[in-house]
């Protein structure tokens, strides 16, 4: 019997490769078991890198003297007849607060815990400036409120004014710019709120009259270009700019605009400005003449934006009418109701209902048949406008035959509602008039003065009825016996309360000069805001 024999290459070395190579894949499934039944790593967290930031110091721009064009002023030789021009000084009042202060939640009450190392109590800095940065006045008057003062009169410059809280922050603050001519050809008080430079403004109410001359002027502070669109609005329409309405400014420069040149004869005009690059510092002045007769003059700060209901307290009437100017930026007309609410609420012979304002103009309403008194000015539109109203005081005649009573007038502005506390400069040359207020619901208010030194005086409580006006005098808002420098006020309920301070200076004879400013809602103060980095 013959026996076979497997072959080295036959089919028993076929069955062993099957099986090392399942060998071989059993260490594999023993691993990957293992690592299945492993928890699954933690997350690792991500970190940002986070940073509260607080806004920083602000830096307010005032206008500076009233500079009259050489056209006003004329060439003459005699100098009998030649025009004496404005004083060359303004004077400049500050109030700057800590957030943190109790003036500001109408508690007059020492701080115990705004307090440095040495136990003195935290105050803002405030530091006035000239054109060229030299520093005008850094003398800051605190006492232990949380509050500063500053105050100097006299400055023949175009000042800036730099306030911080103790920390370097934003303060809650007001810097008030006054420039008084108490007698001449430009006889007048005209009261301008200092502010930051902007890329966006609006004016209204300066006449380009016979005898009246406005001026645009546009400053840029920065060291960047900027270039300025600029448009005027008549009772026509908007006027042919003729070229003229670009502006370019380079850094630290100066461009002044005569609106009788382009719009002459107009009783009021309206000017926009837009502009592109660095923000700019703007303010209009008008200053008005009738023949030999002073007639007034006003500096003018941009305007609030253009809303459907404007408040303007502190109306003076005082054997005149005012006259309430409306101006339609939008791009299709609408119509207004006027209100003129008085201490008793509103008059009702001197409202007027559906005022015509076509797109691009200005119109004027008399508002006729007011009794001697303080008023405020409410308009309320279909669309939003802009809008001031003028008042006036008539002196007493002058010497001469061919010279009548000299005039100054006032633009009272729109005041926004108050939202929180507000606080509100008084002229450097002490306060004289009354602070008016008005609401659209029953309220309350408190106010408090502070003195030049930096101490208060007891807050004054104030009730208003809706639709009424209340007003607080001079008188009753003094701080230890001294006109106030400066006033808190802070309001029961946000958003219905409307103020307007409205300042009769002597003239040094018999006659009184006016100029109005309304209150505003701080723009200093704001919480910290917080960064975060994505990593």
């Amino acid at each position: 019997m013959v026996e076979s024999v497997a072959s080295p290459s036959g089919g028993s070395r076929r069955t062993a490769r099957p099986l090392l190579a399942l060998a071989s894949l059993v260490p594999l499934a023993l691993g990957v078991g293992a690592l299945a039944l492993d928890a699954p790593p933690a997350p690792v967290p991500v970190e940002r890198a986070e940073v509260r930031s607080l806004p920083g110091p602000t830096t307010r721009w005032c206008p500076g003297p009233l500079d009259v064009p050489e056209e006003a002023l004329g060439t003459g030789v005699d100098e009998e007849l030649s025009v004496t021009p404005p004083s060359a000084a303004v004077s400049l009042a500050a109030l700057a607060a800590e957030p943190e202060s109790s003036l500001l939640f109408g508690t007059v009450s020492a701080s115990s815990t705004l307090q440095e190392e040495d136990g003195s109590v935290r105050a803002p800095s405030v530091e006035a400036q000239g054109a060229d940065g030299s520093v005008l006045t850094d003398d800051a008057a605190s006492e232990d409120l949380g509050v500063a003062v500053l105050e100097q009169t006299g400055i023949e410059d175009v000042p800036h004014v730099r306030a911080a809280t103790s920390q370097g922050a934003r303060p809650v603050a007001d810097v008030l710019q006054s420039t008084l001519t108490r007698r001449g050809d430009y006889r007048s008080l005209a009261l301008s709120r200092c502010a930051a430079p902007v890329t966006e403004a609006t004016f209204l109410g300066a006449s380009t009259g016979t005898g009246d001359s406005a001026v645009l002027v546009l400053r840029n502070p920065t060291e960047r270009p900027a270039t300025a669109a600029v448009q005027l609005w008549t009772e026509d329409g908007p006027a042919a700019m003729e070229g003229r309405s670009q502006v370019v400014l380079g850094p630290g420069e100066e461009q002044r605009v005569l609106l009788e040149s382009i719009a002459g004869g107009q009783d009021a005009v309206g000017v926009s400005v837009s502009v592109l690059g660095a923000p700019l510092s703007m303010h209009v002045q008008g200053t008005e003449r009738d023949g030999l007769t002073p007639g007034g003059a006003e500096v003018q700060t941009p305007l609030p934006a253009a809303a459907d209901e404007l408040v303007m307290p502190g109306v003076d009437v005082d054997g005149g009418d005012p006259v309430l100017v409306l101006a339609n930026p939008q791009g299709s007309a609408t119509t207004a109701d006027v209100e003129v609410i008085g201490a008793d609420g509103a008059v009702e012979t001197a409202g007027v209902e559906d005022v015509d304002v076509p797109s691009g103009t200005v119109v004027r309403v008399p508002l006729e048949g007011l009794e001697d008194g303080t008023y405020a000015v409410r308009v309320q539109a279909g669309s939003p406008l802009t809008a001031v109203t003028r008042a006036q005081r008539t002196g007493e005649d002058l010497p001469g035959d061919t010279i009548g009573a000299p005039v100054d007038f006032a633009l009272v502005a729109p005041a926004p509602s108050l939202h929180s506390h507000a606080v509100l400069a008084l002229p450097a040359e002490g306060a004289a008039g009354e602070l008016t207020l008005t609401a659209v619901e029953d309220s309350a208010v408190t106010v408090i003065p502070v003195a030049a030194d930096g101490t208060a005086g007891d807050p004054v409580e104030a009730e208003i009825s809706a639709e009424e006006t209340t007003t607080l005098e001079a008188e009753s808002l003094q701080a230890g016996g001294e006109p106030a420098a400066g006033l808190t006020v802070v309001p029961e309920q946000a958003g219905v309360v409307h103020a307007g301070w409205t300042q009769r200076e002597s003239d040094g004879e018999d006659g009184l000069l006016l100029s109005t400013l309304g209150v505003q809602s701080p723009l200093g103060g704001e919480d910290a805001l917080t960064v975060r980095r994505a990593p």
